[in-house]
């Protein structure tokens, strides 16, 4: 075991996971972390922070902030490259950490990790990009131009399904650009997050600039929101916490992003590679578990081929392997949580009272097997089912046949309140055009999973799955930081 390794181990054993102006703190109580797969089995201790632990680490970020935002951006880009190249070498741990952590399949927890190395060497490049334009003046003597500036001290708030995507994807942008940081983790995501701290403290990353305060959300809300030095806030979970979040900003000037869920379709024209399509659709659908906010929750099929793509799909489900997270032949593993597995539980209780016919997964382990849901793919719905409304957040996928053409199925595609992401399934480009108009997501696939985003661009929704401001990308960098106008005159 690394030296690395073995402070992650004692924090975590000790409740010491609270980081405050570069120091590990304990608190009067702790959270224990349970293993997913082999509940009531802990993994660590976390520190319950409270509203005294968030107020200090506002103090510290807002101590610390003029220093790092004029650090030269070189400087910063080099913190992450540095972080970039650690979270590498313990990719291993990290994978493993993080499956402990909520379950993930390893196969999918070491993808992520790779993806949050690609995250912090993206951003490491971003900032070193032109910033900033010059505009012609109506006055030759005027030299017109705008600077980019870090908005200061950020809020960061992420959810348990990606513990180390989500958070870097967030952190890395909001830290590079020259701001310091808040940062409230799911608790059932606390172990990544202090591996996550610990390594960008090893990178090189100065006191204050990082402050993490773990425990309940609802004992911290109002302190994460209420502080004077808070100037922006990105959030990833429910609706309702979310819009809980706008209210408590909405008479201050506070910029806010939000990203709050999704019910995700997929379309299957009659002249789809069906085959592909069942494959895309099962991995979109079933892997980590069900549970990210781009899964595919329905699929509408064109009439004349659905049962030939039923069947496509039904084998791909009934071929994936349910069990250990940690055997890399998994594909399935535990849902999250004992909430998470109940939850997910009652949409399936649901969906036998109203009589949908299941096409996998009718017969479900017991509660003394733990927190394992075989996938589950239903039809026979009513249009109104809460199955079909709902964000379920579980391997459970809804199959609809639909008589009629592109327009008829989008516009069933389009019947929810939210709008992250969409995928059509079709070998003609008209059709793929026309969907990317018609769909009401913010993210569109053609012949791909609606799963999957890459960091160099805008991720996002529409309606009820997003605010305004995206993440990743240049939009990332347009959130953190803010543009001033410089007129200079020279007489």
């Amino acid at each position: 075991m690394s030296e690395f390794q073995e402070t992650i181990e004692t924090l975590l054993r000790e409740g010491k996971t609270i980081h405050i102006d570069g120091e590990w703190n304990q608190a009067m109580s702790t959270i224990s972390l349970v293993d997913p797969a082999n509940p009531p089995s802990t993994t660590g201790q976390l520190a319950a922070g409270s509203p005294v632990h968030v107020d200090k680490a506002y103090e510290a970020a807002s101590d610390a902030r003029a220093d790092w935002a004029s650090t030269p951006a070189q400087t910063r880009s080099d913190v992450l490259r540095v972080a970039a190249d650690l979270l590498e070498s313990e990719a291993e741990f990290a994978s493993r950490r993080l499956t402990l952590d909520m379950g993930k399949a390893i196969r999918d927890a070491s993808a992520e990790v790779a993806r949050g190395v690609a995250i912090l060497r993206y951003y490491a490049g971003e900032v070193l990009q032109a910033s900033g334009e010059v505009y012609p003046s109506v006055d030759p003597s005027t030299t017109l131009q705008t600077i980019e500036e870090p908005v200061g001290t950020v809020a960061l708030i992420t959810p348990w399904n990606f513990p180390v995507a989500i958070p870097l994807w967030k952190m890395a942008p909001a830290l590079v650009f020259g701001n310091t940081v808040v940062w409230k983790p799911a608790s059932d995501a606390g172990g990544s997050a202090v591996l996550l701290v610990e390594l960008l403290l090893r990178a090189g990353l100065p006191d204050g600039v990082l402050n993490l305060v773990t425990g309940s959300g609802g004992d911290l809300s109002e302190s994460l929101t209420s502080a004077s030095a808070l100037k922006a806030l990105s959030f990833t979970g429910s609706g309702g916490t979310g819009m809980s979040i706008q209210r408590a900003l909405s008479d201050r000037t506070v910029k806010l992003q939000l990203e709050l869920g999704g019910k995700n379709p997929a379309i299957v024209l009659a002249d789809a590679d069906l085959e592909d399509a069942a494959v895309q659709i099962c991995r979109g659908a079933m892997f980590s578990t069900g549970q990210r906010c781009t899964a595919t929750s329905r699929v509408f099929v064109e009439r004349p081929v659905v049962d030939e793509f039923t069947s496509l799909l039904t084998r791909e489900v009934n071929s994936l392997k349910t069990g250990d997270p940690l055997d890399p032949e998994t594909d399935v593993g535990p849902a999250a949580s004992r909430a998470q597995f109940d939850t997910v539980s009652e949409y399936i209780e649901l969906a036998r009272g109203e009589e949908a016919t299941f096409l996998t997964g009718e017969e479900q382990p017991g509660d003394a097997d733990g927190l394992y849901i075989k996938p589950v793919v239903l039809t026979g719905l009513d249009p109104s089912s809460r199955l079909l409304t709902e964000e379920i957040f579980g391997p459970v996928l809804c199959l609809v046949p639909v008589d009629g053409g592109l327009d008829q199925m989008v516009e069933r595609a389009n019947d929810t309140e939210f709008g992250l992401s969409s995928a059509l399934f079709t070998s003609n480009l008209k059709n793929a055009m026309r969907f990317s108009r018609l769909s009401e997501s913010g993210v569109v696939h053609v012949n791909r999973e609606t799963a999957g985003v890459e960091p160099h661009v805008p991720f996002g929704g529409l309606k009820g799955s997003s605010n305004a401001n995206r993440e990743q990308g240049t939009a990332a960098r347009r959130f953190f930081t803010n543009t001033k106008t410089v007129y200079i005159r020279t007489p």
